[in-house]
C-alpha cells in the first residue's frame, strides 16, 4: 500500500468518541455591563447556561483525544449527536418494581433541554478541535433519548 492511499484512509475515516456526563445545552447570551475605572462601561456577553462551558471544554478534550491528525477536516462533514439522560424518577416503579418501568413512561425525551441547543454546544465545541468552522456540517442528525450513564456519542465524518 503506498503512502498515499494509507493517508487518504487515514483522513476519511470517522472520528468517533463519547463523552460520559450530562450533556448541556448553550444558553441564550446576555450582556453584562461593568464600570470601567475612569469611566464608562465594559460590556461582556455571558452564556446563561453557566454548566454549558466546562460540558464543551471536556467534549472539546475528548473530541482532540479521538482526533489524532495534525490538520483540522475541511469541507463538508455530517455529524451525528446523540445525546443520552437518565429517566426521572417518576418513571421507575416502587418497591420489588423499582427496576421496571411505568406503562406510562413515555419512550422520547420532549422536555428541556432543546436538542438544537445541546447540538449548538457540542458543534461549538468541535470547533478548533476536529473542524475548522461548524459551518461545514451540511448534514446534522441530533437524538436526545433516555439512557445511562448520562452521556454525548459524538461522530464526525466527511461526504
Amino acid at each position: 500500500m503506498s503512502t498515499r492511499s494509507h493517508t487518504i484512509d487515514h483522513v476519511n475515516r470517522p472520528v468517533r468518541f463519547t463523552v460520559v456526563g450530562r450533556p448541556q445545552q448553550k444558553g441564550s447570551k446576555t450582556s453584562r455591563q461593568y464600570p470601567r475605572p475612569g469611566g464608562g462601561v465594559n460590556v461582556r456577553m455571558v452564556d446563561s447556561n453557566p454548566n454549558a462551558k466546562p460540558w464543551a471544554a471536556t467534549v472539546s478534550a475528548a473530541a482532540a483525544e479521538a482526533y489524532d491528525l495534525p490538520e483540522l477536516l475541511t469541507g463538508p462533514v455530517l455529524v451525528e449527536l446523540v445525546f443520552y439522560f437518565a429517566r426521572p424518577k417518576g418513571h421507575w416503579g416502587t418497591g420489588r418494581n423499582a427496576d421496571l418501568l411505568r406503562d406510562s413512561a413515555p419512550e422520547h425525551m420532549v422536555t428541556m433541554p432543546d436538542v438544537d441547543k445541546l447540538a449548538r454546544c457540542a458543534l461549538d465545541a468541535l470547533t478548533g478541535v476536529v473542524l475548522r468552522d461548524d459551518a461545514q456540517v451540511v448534514q446534522l442528525y441530533a437524538v436526545k433519548a433516555y439512557g445511562t450513564p448520562e452521556r454525548a456519542e459524538i461522530v464526525v465524518v466527511r461526504v
